[in-house]
């Protein structure tokens, strides 16, 4: 596997054509477009004349240590508040999409406001984002890397302090050799070899991980995997299977937070079904177990340093932050938040399939997410964290001990208030008692919960206000055991990792 950036050592500017500070003003005609470091002396009046050549000057002027690793998302909500300001339209783009798509699209809504020519992002000094390597986090220095590169095209401009010339950063990846200085050799092909075929798309390249890597997937090497055979009167195993047994057994080593729930949603999750449905292959068993046991392993040790380092995937108790960042992303006037219990991901995949078909034009989905949950996987200890936010990970849950009684019967398919801490949000029972009562059929229900939920909440969109940014998400999955029965509280992936999706009510131009 590819080594990731946050491995290798931090890069310096190339030095045939190093970044010089400029020490004279910036003429008129080229102002809009490229990177520049500038003196204290020359900053403010190079943002003078940026705004007189109507740009729209972006300025980031205090940089925090809270911002390590997170530079991207400050500065895209500068960007968003210096549209706003300007009443300029909401983005026409999902968080979802590549940063390059993100960019592309403030910068054509920034020429919509009032002539503009485009945008300039000034940034104040950037010692603070220095990480444990002596060097700029590997988030950081991707999305400076993403701003030079479209400024570069002059569709924008990146200002920088000339302090900040020295201040070293992490590059693209580079091949493995590459880095070691040696030659590349071509792959061994032998017989037992399964052959690319022509039509196979190549794997897409992760360049802007949003975490560094937390986990280590099981190191099996790949071979090729034989067909089981099936009962005739057994449910039909999807062909897709041995892509996805072969996925996992190929993520080896550390895995960045991107790439690992990529490999989660596209090759775990639909193996887990495929299993629960009947596939024998002794090989698909072995592999599924070691990445279900490596990861629970990983992700238990994993939560102990969460508090302490501040580095951590998107939890369940970011949702009502995440859910803001969003509203502000699209100009919704309201957030709405309803936490769908026991909503793992493919389960949340029939909701938001079947919930799009309900609300038809009177909503649109804008976002979707993982987030993951806290240990224990309990709707008790989501409520903690969620009412305490990442203090609740510093020290022992005071849920653990805490019975949990499932809501039953006609209570569970509403919608209810609860109240967690400081702020009101909205619970849906209806999944977590619908498979307890399948009894040892929960995968089997999964299809026909996920259709009701969605009825339930289209029901409750109907009375919120036009521009309410709804955002759905799941407090913790749940696992199946090998009586196919309903259980949860564990640290599988997909008792940990739930989804998250956003509608902006209202209806669709």
């Amino acid at each position: 596997m590819t080594t990731l950036a946050s491995e290798r050592e931090p890069i310096e500017p190339p030095q045939d054509s190093p970044p010089k500070a400029v020490k004279r003003s910036v003429r008129t005609e080229n102002a809009i477009g490229g990177v520049r470091f500038l003196a204290d002396d020359l900053f403010e009046t190079h943002l003078t004349e940026l705004t007189q050549h109507r740009a729209i000057v972006v300025r980031l002027d205090t940089i925090e240590a809270s911002m390590r690793g997170q530079l991207v998302d400050a500065i895209d909500a500068a960007i968003e508040r210096e549209l706003g300001a300007r009443g300029g339209a909401p983005p026409g783009v999902g968080s979802n999409c590549s940063a390059v798509e993100v960019l592309s699209d403030k910068l054509m809504r920034a020429r919509s406001v009032g002539g503009a020519r485009g945008i300039a992002v000034a940034l104040g000094p950037l010692s603070a984002l220095i990480g444990d390597h002596g060097a700029l986090e590997v988030e950081d220095s991707h999305a400076l890397r993403t701003l030079a590169a479209a400024a570069r095209k002059k569709r924008m401009t990146l200002v920088l302090r000339a302090s900040d010339e020295a201040i070293e950063a992490f590059g693209d990846p580079i091949p493995l050799a590459s880095l070691l200085g040696c030659e590349p050799t071509k792959p061994v092909t032998t017989d037992e070899s399964a052959p690319r075929e022509a039509n196979t798309p190549k794997p897409k390249r992760i360049d802007s991980p949003t975490q560094p890597a937390l986990f280590q997937a099981q190191d099996i090497a790949p071979t090729i995997v034989r067909e089981a055979r099936e009962p005739d009167d057994a449910p039909e195993i999807p062909s897709e299977w041995r892509s996805w047994v072969n996925g996992l057994a190929s993520a080896r080593g550390a895995q960045p937070l991107a790439a690992f729930e990529r490999l989660f949603l596209q090759n775990y999750v639909p193996l887990a079904n495929a299993i629960a449905i009947g596939l024998k292959d002794a090989r698909a068993l072995a592999i599924y177990d070691e990445f279900r046991r490596a990861f629970s392993r990983a992700y238990g040790e994993a939560m102990l340093a969460f508090a302490v380092t501040g580095k951590r995937p998107k939890m369940v108790f970011d949702a009502p932050d995440v859910a803001s960042r969003i509203a502000r992303l699209h100009g919704a006037r309201s957030v709405h938040l309803v936490a769908v219990d026991a909503m793992r991901c493919d389960l949340g995949e029939v909701v938001k399939r079947s919930l799009t078909a309900e609300l038809g034009m009177s909503a649109a989905l804008t976002d979707e997410i993982i987030l993951w949950s806290a240990l224990p996987t309990t709707t008790l200890r989501q409520m903690e964290t969620l009412a305490r936010g990442i203090e609740a990970l510093r020290g022992p849950s005071t849920a653990v001990d805490a019975p949990e009684e499932p809501i039953r019967g006609r209570t569970a398919d509403i919608v209810r208030r609860v109240r967690v801490g400081s702020r009101d949000l909205f619970k849906l029972d209806y999944a977590d008692a619908k498979l307890r009562e399948a009894g040892n059929d929960a995968h089997g229900a999964i299809e026909e919960t996920g259709r009701t939920v969605a009825k339930i909440l289209a029901r409750h969109i109907e009375h919120l206000p036009p521009r309410t940014l709804l955002f759905v998400f799941g407090d913790h999955g749940f696992a199946i055991n090998a009586n196919g029965a309903f259980t949860q509280g564990g640290a599988s992936p997909e008792e940990v990792l739930v989804p998250a999706f956003a509608f902006l009510v209202g209806p669709i131009h």
